[in-house]
Formats: C-alpha cells, structure tokens, sequence
C-alpha cells in the first residue's frame, strides 16, 4: 500500500527554482508514479518572512498555469511561524485570505509548515489550535497538511503532546526521521512515532536530495537508499526534499518517488539520470569505494578514465562544478592506480611528481565529490524542550576514495609522504 501523497517538496534554503523548473519536476515526479508537488521555497519571503502579503497577479498565474499543465496535484505552503498568533483572530484572518488566494488559483493541496521556529511554552497545542481551524476553512475537496516545530525523533515531548491532542485525525503531520537528515530511516522507527502519536501515521518530508546550507558543496544524485522496503506502508504521505540544482534532483526524486510507490527505485534512477550515469556514480562516493573494497583495480580504473570525460548531459549548467571536480579527482585517482600497478622506477618517479603538484589542489575543492574530505550534516534531533541535538555522524570526513587511492599508492611506493594521514 502506498501512501495517499507521494511527491516532492521545494522545502530548501536557496535560490528558489524557476517555474519552467517546477514544470519539469512535475512531469518527472509523473512519471515516476507519483502525484504531487509542494511549493514551499524558505527564501521566498511571501511564503515565509512576509507570508501576510499576497502574491502579486504574476506569480498567480504562474501558479495557475502550473496547476493546469501537470497531471500531479501542486500544493502551496505557508509558513507564518515566525510572526504569527495562533489564536489572534486578525493574523487567523490574514492567514485566510492568503490561503484563499491561492486555492483561487487552482489548487487543492495546502501546507501549514511551522517549523524552524523559536520554541515557547504551550506552542504545540497553539499550532494545533491554528491548524484545526484552518481545517474548518476549507472545503472537502482541499486537502490540508501541517509541519510541525518538533518534526523529529521518536519520542513524546510537551509540544507533540500538545500537537496530537488538537490537530485534526485527517490532517497528516510532517516528521523528517530520526533526525534532519538521516542515512537509514527503519520502520521501527516510524513505529515508535506512529505509537507515540496514538496511531497516527506521519507524511515523511525526507530530506534526500537536498543540498542547502552546510551542505552545499555536496550533491546527492545516487539513488535514494537506506529506507526499508516496508516503510512506505506506514506512512501517510512521503516527499523528498529537492535540491538547490533542480535538474539534477530529478534522477533522486523519482527513485525515491518509485521507493515509496512500490516500484524500483535502482531502475528509476537509471532510466532518469541517463547519460550522466557516471557522473552521478562519482559525485555519489560509494560506487568507488565499494570497487576498492573488492580489491578490483581494474573495474575502478575503467570507472575512473569514463569520469575523466563525463557530462552533465540533462542534469543543467548548475552541476558544473562538480563535473569539472570528477574529472580533476579521476585524473589524479588513475595517477595512484598507475602507482598501485608497479610502474617502472623511471616512471614511478614522474608518477609521484605528478600526485605531488596535483593531490593538494584537487583536496581544496570548492565542492565534494568522491566522498567527502570535511562536511557537516544536519544529523541533528530535538529534545524534549526543543533544543538541536547533534548526532556524531554529522561530521562526515576522511570518506573520500581518491585520498584513500593516493594514500594507499603512496605507501605502496615507499614515500614518506604516505606517514601523513589524509583520511
């Protein structure tokens, strides 16, 4: 069984993506078996910073169009957390006039995000309070769906206390997981939230492939993993989370997209990221890696001469940067295979000149590919009072598969340079 919403969400920090870009997931999110697309850019000020505002007729229409153009549904989200009263009937009133702009629009999906807000005592039965009123507002052809502040984790805290006892049975909540952004997702997990919840089973905003903030030097276009086959069940609803790129989130969303449809989301990346198939491989870490924990020099040479020529082909302009980095690390990893190979004396000597000028710029990379040398993930939950924890895997370092190439050849070359550690 699959969950009633199955999409995508533009959730990030960032640039928003253009309209021309939402079209275009739309139509992959379609063809991947899902059926919805939620707008909810956190750098558009009408949305969040200004969501009192309304949108001015050009960006109406924009929507409108969008709405009419695609077979899956588009919902809008709102987020007032920052300012709003739940209770005060003039920001109640406000919040349903926007709302009402936009289902003139066209659409029949609504989000209530209200995370990422400073916490005050009480504030989970006030956000539950606001969003069964706005239930009560819209009409049974709209459906509504709410984030809350606590949107992690398994565990019952005052403000999900608060939250369950007033929001509305129909209405899905929004939980990331465990944590922001989580490697696994299980479904004991989502049990423990869904019992804690009296039943209630969560729409998962799976933050996958999004690269905002920390992680902008990162981008995620493997397929999606580490989500068990029978969590989708379970849930209520289940978006991933675009990435700042917007073409190049389209081969991710539509594997998570046929994961949570019951199809095959291996596949469905294939068959979407195309010609940039290896691309994708090496900015994605593990395919290497996985090459030399086998001891299989020759498949990562092969792997690796393929990245020194590869293409964006339909993942954009935006990719650039990282295209550029694959092919300057491939460059540098087939110099350490040479050397893992045994060359002649002569030519060991030119082969280690060559790591010598070449290793240390390709380590000051803008961006991270082939695994990262620094980075820092939102691993990251909430207490009971609110407050972020941060799990040890958030920093995420020394998982780069070139450095363990030239650390590995260097060593096997005798050179004193292989003492220092660079994992």
């Amino acid at each position: 069984m699959s969950p009633n919403l199955v999409g995508a969400i533009e959730g990030f920090y960032g640039t928003p993506w253009s309209w021309e870009e939402r079209r275009t997931i739309c139509d992959a999110i379609a063809a991947a078996g899902g059926n919805a697309y939620v707008y909810a850019p956190k750098d558009d000020p009408l949305h969040r910073d200004r969501w009192r505002e309304l949108y001015p007729s050009s960006w109406t229409d924009r929507l409108e169009e969008l709405a009419s153009a695609t077979t899956v549904r588009v919902g809008v989200a709102i987020s007032p957390g920052l300012s709003i009263d739940p209770d005060a009937h003039s920001d109640r009133r406000d919040l349903a006039t926007k709302v009402r702009q936009l289902l003139d629009s066209g659409i029949s999906l609504v989000a209530l995000t209200l995370d990422d807000v400073p916490f005050v005592a009480g504030q989970g039965a006030a956000h539950g309070r606001l969003t069964a009123w706005l239930r009560d507002q819209l009409d049974d052809q709209v459906d509504l769906v709410m984030v809350p502040n606590h949107y992690t984790g398994c565990v019952s805290t005052p403000y999900l206390e608060g939250l369950r006892a007033t929001v509305p049975p129909e209405v899905p909540i929004g939980w990331t997981g465990a944590h922001v952004v989580n490697d696994r997702i299980t479904r004991e997990e989502l049990d423990a939230w869904t019992t804690m919840m009296e039943g209630r089973a969560p729409l998962l905003w799976d933050n996958y492939p999004v690269n905002d903030l920390v992680m902008s030097d990162r981008l995620f276009l493997g397929p999606l993993r580490g989500r068990e086959p029978d969590l989708a069940a379970g849930l209520s609803g289940y978006l991933a989370n675009g990435a700042v790129p917007a073409l190049a989130s389209i081969p991710p969303i539509r594997s998570a997209v046929a994961w949570a449809t019951g199809g095959d989301p291996l596949q469905e990346w294939a068959t979407a990221i195309g010609d940039a198939e290896v691309l994708g491989l090496c900015v994605d870490e593990i395919r290497l890696s996985e090459l030399l924990d086998a001891g299989d020099l020759d498949a990562a040479d092969a792997l690796l001469a393929a990245a020194e020529t590869c293409e964006a082909a339909n993942l954009g302009e935006a990719v650039a940067p990282w295209v550029e980095a694959v092919r300057a690390e491939a460059a540098v990893g087939r110099i350490a295979i040479r050397l893992l190979r045994g060359p002649e004396p002569s030519q060991r000597t030119l082969e280690l000149m060559a790591l010598g000028v070449s290793w240390p710029s390709i380590r000051r990379n803008a961006v991270s590919v082939f695994g990262p040398r620094h980075g820092f993930r939102p691993v990251m939950g909430q207490d009971a009072e609110g407050n972020w924890t941060c799990d040890g895997a958030a920093l995420d370092h020394d998982r780069n598969a070139i450095d363990r190439l030239v650390v590995d050849a260097l060593a096997a070359s005798g050179s004193d340079i292989a003492h220092a550690d660079a994992r």
